[in-house]
């Protein structure tokens, strides 16, 4: 079983009446919150910051006690929010972390990602063949948020020079996490673009592709007071937070 189908298989998990769960959920979870959680899920398209968390307060360099913010490491989330709100003004039903694409009784889920500044480890290290595991796992992340199951994937490699070993590296990458996910590599583009990166650069796009059926998307509506969030710990660091990390 792929890594992605052990989450879904967790996520969906079996369910039942409210009412008659509640008695052993009570006893399992212990006491109910105060209030129930709600997902907004996006029936058209997605169109995300590669900054998606938003701080309490954005004016403090400081983020108020002595943490960081994203603001401290030259981000502007709210420029990011702005960005996405114009653009949903233009496509109405863009949001949510993947795109929604009725087909039949399914829905297909569309995603694209990227590394981010994580590219910089790889650069200074000369450690080429992880990053590409990192660039799918930002990608089905994004659909299996809809409860989609992983069918294809797609890349882009653009650097100024093209420089074979890296970037067969690069894609042997691509290709065990596209592996551990259940993806089918199906493709990419290579762009070489004299002048327009660093030397011995280069920056990765992911383009994935996942299918649910209609009457099993995740969309949050089972939810009920009671209900915890479980975070599953990280391997390592992850995507744009390497900016944080730096």
């Amino acid at each position: 079983m792929a890594a992605a189908d052990r989450v879904l298989h967790f996520l969906r998990g079996p369910t039942g009446s409210p009412a008659a769960a509640a008695p052993a959920r009570a006893a399992r979870r212990g006491l109910p919150q105060t209030h129930r959680l709600h997902f907004r899920q996006a029936p058209a398209g997605t169109r995300r910051a590669s900054v998606s968390c938003r701080s309490s307060s954005t004016s403090s360099s400081s983020g108020g006690e002595g943490r960081p913010m994203y603001k401290d490491a030259g981000v502007n989330v709210d420029a990011s929010n702005e960005f996405v709100r114009r653009i949903a003004r233009m496509t109405p039903g863009i949001g949510g972390f993947s795109g929604l694409f009725a087909l039949g009784d399914d829905y297909l889920a569309a995603s694209a990602d990227g590394v981010g500044t994580k590219l910089k480890l790889a650069f200074e290290t000369g450690i080429h063949d992880t990053v590409g595991i990192d660039l799918v796992a930002m990608c089905v992340n994004d659909i299996i948020t809809s409860g989609a199951r992983p069918l294809f994937f797609l890349d882009y490699y653009a650097t100024s020079k093209l420089d074979v070993d890296v970037a067969e590296k690069v894609i042997k990458g691509i290709k065990v996490g596209c592996q551990q996910s259940g993806f089918a590599l199906l493709g990419g583009e290579t762009a070489e673009m004299p002048g327009f990166y660093a030397e011995g650069e280069y920056d990765l796009c992911g383009f994935a592709l996942g299918i649910v059926e209609k009457d099993k998307v995740i969309d949050g509506n089972n939810i009920v007071k009671g209900d915890v969030l479980i975070g599953l710990p990280s391997s390592g660091s992850i995507e744009e937070k390497w900016t944080f990390l730096e």
